[in-house]
């Protein structure tokens, strides 16, 4: 009995160890190494693109915009492209930031908050509160992006609300391999 004990333990830290090493392997996205430099208008230029008529946001966000609605300050990046819909009924918005080296993880907070505030607090049309849960905040080096894109079909609305939710996921993800195809070497 002590002996199967002992194997079991074993097995359990092993199992353990493997399952932290897993979580950690994650592609060197998040220093510098692996990313190219490159214009963020490139970056916006490349996600348009991947998305065609489907890219909707049309209003371009300044510096003083982009510090009130999404709580970036102006001396935390180097440059930045934010877009958002003209019409409130409409939630598609993008949002690549540059960050400074130093300020990486400020930027990526205020998106975060932004985020969870856009999925908890907001009032949205009925029409947007599943495609807003679907929004991500993306990090490759000292790139940090806002990402809530995509089209949703009436043949998946009419499929219910896991229907929609996963289609919103798929649909974010397209931006997020464009991101990933311009700025990985």
């Amino acid at each position: 009995m002590r002996r199967m004990k002992k194997i079991v333990s074993l097995v359990m830290v092993g199992i353990m160890a493997f399952s932290l090493a897993a979580c950690s392997s994650k592609k060197d996205d998040q220093g510098t190494g692996n990313v190219k430099e490159v214009p963020v208008s490139e970056i916006q230029t490349a996600v348009k693109d991947a998305y065609g008529e489907a890219y909707i946001p049309n209003m371009d966000y300044d510096a003083q915009t982009l510090e009130s609605i999404f709580g970036v300050k102006e001396d935390w990046y180097e440059e930045f492209v934010a877009q958002g819909p003209m019409i409130s009924a409409q939630v598609d918005t993008f949002v690549a930031i540059k960050a400074k080296e130093a300020n990486v993880q400020e930027v990526v907070d205020a998106l975060n908050s932004y985020r969870d505030y856009l999925v908890n607090d907001s009032m949205q049309y009925p029409m947007n509160q599943i495609k807003v849960q679907a929004s991500r905040v993306e990090q490759v080096g000292n790139y940090v992006f806002f990402i809530l894109l995509g089209e949703i079909p009436m043949e998946v609305e009419e499929q219910g609300e896991d229907a929609i939710l996963a289609t919103a996921k798929e649909q974010a993800q397209i931006a997020v391999d464009a991101i990933n195809k311009v700025l990985t070497k």
